[in-house]
């Protein structure tokens, strides 16, 4: 048990830095984004009622890369449901994607 205890503790500091990390970005307002949205929700469909579209051809569990050239795409999309609207290009920096 005690074992157990130890490897929660570990896991949950391990976890913590990259989680900080994204919830300190500032929020994105257009360019490329990050939607993080339930994943039994619709997501291509706000997005492009909110001026975006959505990019690559896999959607992860929650998150969905995409391009919002309206300068009010996050508000506008938030206003849909998704839960957070993160620079996209500061998440790719923290993969090690630059470009």
């Amino acid at each position: 048990m005690q074992n157990l205890s130890i490897f929660l503790i570990a896991m949950g500091l391990v976890l913590s830095g990259p989680v900080l990390t994204v919830a300190s970005l500032p929020p994105a307002t257009h360019g490329l984004v990050l939607v993080l949205s339930p994943p039994w929700a619709d997501r291509e469909a706000p997005i492009r009622a909110a001026g975006g579209r959505g990019l690559g051809t896999r959607i992860a569990a929650m998150g969905t890369l995409a391009q919002a050239d309206r300068p009010d795409f996050s508000a506008r999309l938030r206003a849909q449901g998704p839960f957070l609207v993160l620079d996209g290009r500061a998440i790719a920096a923290l993969c090690g994607v630059t470009g």
